[in-house]
């Protein structure tokens, strides 16, 4: 079932995100639309299949454009939703939310993403945790200089513990167990937020944030960010680092995980957490073409910030193939550590660039 839904949820979706890249002045002033595709469909460990609505209205008089989006997950059987309002202007836009919804905890994972949702629901492996946050957020974001960005933004929500109620009904059928691993606990309460934000998208591009967050009586503040850089054509080498430092004492929601795709494959999401990370991601793409083998190897540490370095390393590594240049990829991974104790892992991974 959850197949065939994901599969119509597509068909659905594709006419939508052609839409977007059309001119403004060029848009119905209603119609459904969404903010991001994983609003429409989604699968993770907190709700298990939610599917949604999102309708989009241009504000008359205004060149604002309103976005109202309701959730409904099938396991848990909570409705979330989220409600924003996106002024564009001369050099790019200004959004406000309100929101009652699933967020990501790790600012470095990719759980609200239509990748996460394919690998989650057929491979068993969901490389996110969540809280369940209320409030609202104003986002400012203008480019500086072609393919180069700056975003601003701040935010006040409540934040809840929220947890695992999913199964992969289709992983164990594909011959996994289809069970999750808990989601974790978060220090919970009414926190205050805000971020700066510079980025350059793409496979050969950066980005570097700097954050606060305040609230149950304590404030971090943290600084983070990512670095692609491809070498070669024939055969390609493609490197992706991460790292991230945070003041201390942190709480468990402003840590850093290590472990699974976004970082040392062949692991656990979130096997190592801290508040302060490293890690880097090689990969070697033996043949071009629209099928293409690749082999990978990961490393990383995570820990305080004082003893990063002399932490045990986790290292990763295993072998991939691409489909359709790249748009879709299958990888088989597993732990290469001394001493470290795992199995060989499958991940079904549709290839997103942040």
């Amino acid at each position: 079932m959850g197949a065939n839904l994901l599969i119509f949820a597509g068909s659905l979706l594709l006419p939508l995100s052609q839409h977007d890249t059309t001119d403004h002045s060029e848009r119905p002033s209603h119609g459904f639309g969404y903010e991001r595709l994983s609003d429409a469909l989604a699968y993770n460990r907190v709700q298990g299949l939610s599917v949604g609505l999102g309708y989009r209205i241009t504000l008359p008089g205004t060149s604002s454009t309103g976005m109202a989006t309701i959730r409904y997950g099938l396991s848990d059987e909570r409705v979330t939703g989220r409600l924003s309002i996106v002024r564009e202007l001369r050099r790019g836009y200004v959004r406000l939310s309100g929101y009652s919804d699933v967020a990501d905890v790790d600012p470095m994972s990719q759980g609200r993403t239509i990748s996460n949702t394919l690998n989650a629901l057929f491979a068993g492996h969901d490389n996110a945790d969540y809280s369940l946050s209320r409030g609202a957020s104003l986002t400012w974001e203008t480019p500086l200089a072609p393919a180069l960005t700056l975003e601003l933004s701040a935010g006040l929500d409540r934040r809840s513990s929220i947890t695992r109620t999913a199964r992969s009904a289709v992983n164990d059928f594909l011959g996994g167990t289809g069970v999750f691993p808990a989601n974790p606990p978060i220090r919970e309460g009414t926190f205050g937020s805000t971020s700066v934000r510079l980025r350059r998208p793409g496979r050969g591009g950066w980005m570097v944030t700097l954050d606060a967050i305040g609230g149950a009586g304590t404030t971090i503040g943290r600084l983070y960010g990512g670095l692609r850089r491809s070498i070669g054509r024939r055969p390609m080498l493609g490197l992706h680092l991460k790292a991230g430092t945070a003041t201390e004492p942190g709480l468990p929601q402003t840590l850093f995980r290590l472990g699974g795709l976004n970082t040392v494959r062949g692991f656990e999401y979130g096997t190592r957490q801290g508040p302060a990370f490293w890690s880097v991601q090689a990969e070697l793409t033996l043949l071009p073409g629209r099928i293409r083998p690749v082999l990978f190897a990961d490393a990383g540490q995570a820990g305080r910030t004082v003893d990063l370095f002399s932490s045990t390393a986790l290292l990763g590594g295993g072998a991939g193939l691409e489909l359709l240049r790249g748009l879709i990829r299958l990888d088989l991974s597993r732990p290469i550590s001394p001493h470290a104790a795992g199995k060989l892992r499958f991940d079904l991974v549709l290839r997103e660039i942040w």
